[in-house]
């Protein structure tokens, strides 16, 4: 019995320590392309495990990235913050893959496999709205800057 109390205790240590070197690593972005009008595609190396995190993570970079990148006024804005997955490639080497190519780069490999970690819709005159892979969560943001999740009801058909 004490020797399953201390393999569970030292699992939970080291799980413990995984998680926090994992959200203590900053976030690379890798690369950042604007269509100048209504979105803006980040590139990134990974993002914090939970969703919270994430949003947190987006809050604290959106006035560096609304600065360096202004969208349109008055109009929605969507940033897509992408995983970088295996790097860039090109169309030949994955034909098959769902892709994102970004025509700032100028050279062959310019495409990254689609695989999209948070999706941030901000809207002139609704409260932004955070969708986080896969799909199953949604939050959107108070006028008091709190996180509420979106419970969506589906209707049998």
């Amino acid at each position: 019995m004490k020797n399953k109390t201390l393999k569970t205790a030292a699992f939970l240590f080291i799980a413990s320590g995984l998680y926090n070197l994992w959200t203590l690593r900053p976030v690379d972005i890798l690369y950042i392309y604007s269509d100048a009008g209504w979105s803006v595609d980040l590139v990134v190396d990974h993002m914090p495990w939970t969703d919270r995190d994430k949003i947190d993570w987006y809050l604290a970079h959106q006035k560096q990235i609304k600065n360096k990148y202004p969208l349109l006024d008055g109009e929605q804005h969507n940033y897509y913050i992408w995983d970088i997955g295996n790097g860039f490639t090109n169309y030949n080497n994955s034909p098959h893959e769902d892709l994102l190519c970004l025509p700032t780069i100028k050279n062959d490999n310019n495409c990254i496999v689609k695989y999209p970690l948070l999706i941030v819709d901000e809207y002139p005159y609704r409260n932004a709205r955070f969708s986080v892979y896969p799909w199953e969560n949604e939050y959107e943001l108070t006028p008091e800057n709190k996180l509420e999740r979106i419970y969506h009801e589906y209707l049998p058909e």
